[in-house]
């Protein structure tokens, strides 16, 4: 992820939202509210699974650079948009890569109130 930590900027970034202004995304605050860990999860996976950036003819010295960043931040933009796309479709149990999520194979339990038994110390 050192392309992404190369970004200009984006080690001041300390919420989701805040992500979200720096590129320039469109997003409802209740959906970043109720799925931020997710989203942002799911962004860091993504951005994990990229290890290079290979860039072509890149000029060298500050010209370079600067292509080189916007490079990296509208790859970093199309990931975090995959990603708040990806919630917006189905159940977050569906959605996640949660482990929560995952256990038994999001099965659903009934346990009658009368199989309950108060435990006291």
């Amino acid at each position: 992820m050192e392309w992404f930590n190369a970004i200009p900027g984006i080690d001041e970034i300390d919420t989701a939202e805040g992500f979200f202004d720096f590129f320039d995304l469109p997003y409802d605050p209740s959906v970043i509210v109720a799925k931020r860990m997710h989203i942002m999860g799911d962004f860091h996976q993504r951005l994990a699974a990229i290890i290079t950036v290979p860039l072509r003819d890149i000029p060298e010295g500050e010209a370079g650079a600067a292509v080189r960043n916007k490079a990296y931040w509208s790859l970093a933009r199309h990931l975090l948009g995959l990603s708040y796309d990806h919630f917006l479709q189905g159940t977050l149990a569906a959605q996640s890569g949660l482990a929560v999520y995952q256990r038994n194979n999001n099965k659903r339990y009934f346990i009658p109130l009368n199989a309950l038994s108060e435990v006291r110390p």
